[in-house]
């Protein structure tokens, strides 16, 4: 079964500073059930809801659908245990959405299927 991951990176105003965060949302089974509120507005540039909070479409910088077919905290855990026991480095998501060999970018394939 394939997990989705849906990564957005938004601006944010925080007073007379502009702020980006990343929100991410992690193994998603059913990508149908984000498809009428984030995928189709995203589409059709409307804002984005997310967690009962809105988001302009004009404050989205980034948008990415991941594939990976184990969940993230399994793939994390798994390359975590691959490093010698000796280095401070942790592995996040974002470790494993880079490479390509755990996952794969869907974005355009699916934005192009719901876009016909």
């Amino acid at each position: 079964m394939p997990y989705y991951h849906l990564i957005i990176e938004a601006k944010e105003n925080l007073g007379k500073n502009d702020e980006e965060r990343d929100i991410c949302v992690f193994d998603i089974t059913d990508i149908q059930s984000i498809i009428p509120t984030i995928i189709r507005p995203y589409l059709t540039q409307d804002a984005l809801i997310l967690d009962d909070e809105e988001i302009p479409f004009e404050d989205i910088d980034l948008f990415a659908i991941k594939q990976t077919i184990l969940p993230i905290e399994h793939l994390i855990e798994e390359e975590q245990k691959l490093l010698p026991s000796n280095t401070d480095v942790t592995i996040t998501a974002y470790e494993i959405f880079n490479d390509r060999d755990l996952c794969q970018d869907v974005t355009q394939v699916i934005l192009d299927v719901l876009d016909q």
